[in-house]
Parts: C-alpha cells; structure tokens; sequence
C-alpha cells in the first residue's frame, strides 16, 4: 500500500490588495491556489465598489448644492425657515459729469469781481473748464459752444466739475508756472440773433446784446447777402448791453417757405466780443396767405391783354407765367409770356399778347402760375371762372 506523502506547509495568503492579474499569471505559484485567487478576485470587487459609491456621493452633492443655490434666488414663501442672503454685486457705469453753468453768471476778463465782462453766460451752459484760480474761487473756462472765449467763473457757479483736480491757472503770460491765459477783449457789445420769423409776412429779427458794453449806431440786417437794411423803429438808438429788440428789416418780405440767410451789424461797424453768432440760417414761412388773380382779361387793339392782380397784404417779386390755350376738347398752346417783376400790395401787372390780337375770347382758357408764392385761392388763377 502506497501512502502519499503528508503535504507541505501551505504557502501565506497573498495580501488582498495584489492584483488578480498578477496572481493568475504568477510564475512562482504554478498550482495556482484556488483560495487565493478567489479571495483577492473579492477584494477587487470590493475597491470597484467603493469607486463607484465615491462618484454616486459626489454627483448628489453637487445636485444638493445646486438646489440650494436655486431655492436661495428665488426665496419661495413656503420655506419655513430663513435663507442666508447671498452677496450681490450690481456694476454700475458713473455717467461722467458735464461741466455747466447751475445759474446765470458773467463771464470775466480777470479772477476778480469787477474785472470787465466779456460775456454773460445763462443758467445750464456746457462749459470747458481749463483750470482754477490759486485761491480755488474762480474757475478759467469757455462755454463749450464758443471754446475760443477763455474767462474767468466764479466756482460756486459751476457745477459737475472737481476744481481741486484742476491746474492753477495765472492770467500773466510770464509766470514762472501756471497755465498763461489770451488775454481777452476789451468789453464789448455782442449782438446776437435769437430768432427769425414773420409776421404779417414782413420778416422780423429779433436780436439780443449778451456783451457788457452798448452797441452804438444803427442796427441793420443782410438778407441772403443782399446790403444790409436798417430794422425799423428805434434800431438806429443801438442796443445797450442786455437788451434786445424785435423788428422788421426794412423792405423784406416772406413770400414762400424756403431757406433763409440773415447777418445783422451796426452801423457804422463796431468790434463784437464774438461775431459768430451774428449770422442766422434756417426755415422761414408766411405767417398769412399770398393771393394773386388774373384779375381781367381783355383783346384790345393790338394784343390780347391780361391783368394780373396782388391781393396779398405785401409786395410779391419774382417771375409770373401767364399760359393761353385752346378750350377742350383741343388744348392747342396758343401762347405763353413769363414776366418777371415786383407786384405792389394791392397793385397790377400788365401782361401782352401781341400775336393774339384776335382771338375769340370765348374760345380760349387762360392759367396763371408763380414759383415766387405758395397761392391761397387757386381758383382765381384761372380764365374762364
């Protein structure tokens, strides 16, 4: 009877955490424990297991994070307890203050209050602001729509502006340090248009003096660059220093709404603080009705004769066109004159028809046109009527 010999020493477990790939191809183990690559094939499991339960608690919790983060901006009134506030920051872009006059005040030659006005500048002008007296009292600027014009402000005037952050300003040009000024004008008038209308279609300019000095002579306007006319009524008394006067010029009319040039200037001519705004360009319209009528029509010896009358409370200048034709169903043009010329308030324009001496005034219509007025009653343009 053969007895096998008792076995040997069982080799140590492998200490669970060996690979499972290096027992099952491990040279020095060529009988391959069965109890060994079991248990370690169990620990393998075991740290896959733990793996996955790490990402599961990470995904729930960013999951309850981001539920609280929502619950919290929305501040739902079921919640029965209070929710922390979260900070909140809300960027806001300065809008950067504009430099401008908080009431009406002179603009000065010097940081003093008797230096000579050169100008006086009206509650909300924008201004551009160079610098500051040494004493911080007076601010050097220009309204920002006549930069040219450096004076002088007080400070407390202004508004929008740090005078602490400005540079000292000296009005000597031969300071060691400081920014020199231009000297300014000497004082003087400054006429300047505010507005221009019609009324009663006669034009009429209204004009303001913003220097600290009186404009001497006569007041007088160029329409269109035409020579200048006096303003009627007390213009030739010029204009003391904050007045102003609202009057016709002389011998100008508004016919038709167009555009408008307009400079006004003294007589005899007088240095201004700033002549700039001396000038007016805009719209300007009738403020009443123009009418002109072929008034009469008659064949007279030698031509056919048409009149042509002015109902409109002033004088009309330009060019009238007078049409002659054949009545329906012809319409054959017969003839057509344009004259030019000024028709006088109430007064008449004779135009002839040499060559239609004698036609048969049943037979014909006659039309009326001008490009120098908008005409109210077009129905009196026409003959027959």
């Amino acid at each position: 009877m053969t007895h096998e010999p008792p076995p040997g020493p069982r080799e140590p477990h492998r200490p669970p955490d060996e690979s499972l790939d290096d027992l099952l191809h491990d040279p020095h183990d060529p009988q391959h424990d069965l109890e060994v690559v079991v248990e370690a094939a169990r620990a393998a499991a075991e740290r896959r297991d733990r793996g996955r339960g790490l990402w599961v608690g990470v995904l729930a919790a960013a999951v309850v994070i981001m539920a609280t983060a929502t619950v919290a901006a929305l501040r739902p009134v079921w919640l029965p307890f209070d929710l922390p506030d979260l900070p909140f920051r809300e960027e806001v872009t300065a809008t950067p203050a504009v430099p401008m006059l908080r009431r009406a005040t002179a603009l000065r030659s010097g940081p003093k209050d008797d230096a000579p006005v050169l100008v006086r500048l009206d509650n909300g002008t924008e201004l551009r602001v160079v610098g500051r007296s040494a004493d911080g009292r007076w601010l050097a600027a220009a309204a920002a729509a006549r930069p040219d014009l450096v004076g002088w402000l007080l400070a407390d005037a202004v508004t929008g502006v740090d005078a602490g952050s400005l540079a000292t300003v000296t009005a000597d040009p031969n300071a060691a340090s400081g920014i020199a000024l231009p000297a300014g004008p000497a004082e003087r008038p400054d006429l300047r248009i505010e507005s221009v209308y019609a009324k009663e279609n006669r034009l009429y300019v209204a004009v303001f003096n913003a220097g600290p000095a009186d404009a001497r002579g006569t007041l007088q306007a160029s329409v269109d660059g035409a020579p200048p006319a006096p303003l009627e009524g007390k213009s030739e008394e010029g204009l003391r220093a904050g007045q102003r006067i609202q009057a016709p010029v002389r011998g100008a009319y508004v016919q038709i709404r167009s555009a408008i040039s307009v400079t006004v200037s003294l007589n005899p001519p007088a240095s201004e603080v700033d002549q700039a705004n001396n000038t007016f360009t805009g719209i300007v319209e009738p403020d009443q009705p123009v009418d002109l009528e072929i008034s009469n029509v008659e064949r007279g010896a030698s031509a056919l004769v048409v009149t042509i009358r002015n109902n409109s409370a002033i004088p009309i200048a330009g060019a009238h066109t007078i049409t002659v034709r054949e009545t329906p169903p012809s319409t054959r043009l017969l003839g057509r004159v344009e004259q030019g010329g000024t028709i006088e308030a109430g007064g008449t324009m004779v135009i002839a028809f040499p060559d239609l001496r004698e036609v048969d005034l049943t037979r014909i219509s006659i039309t009326l046109s001008s490009d120098s007025v908008a005409d109210a009653a077009l129905a009196n343009n026409s003959y027959p009527r």
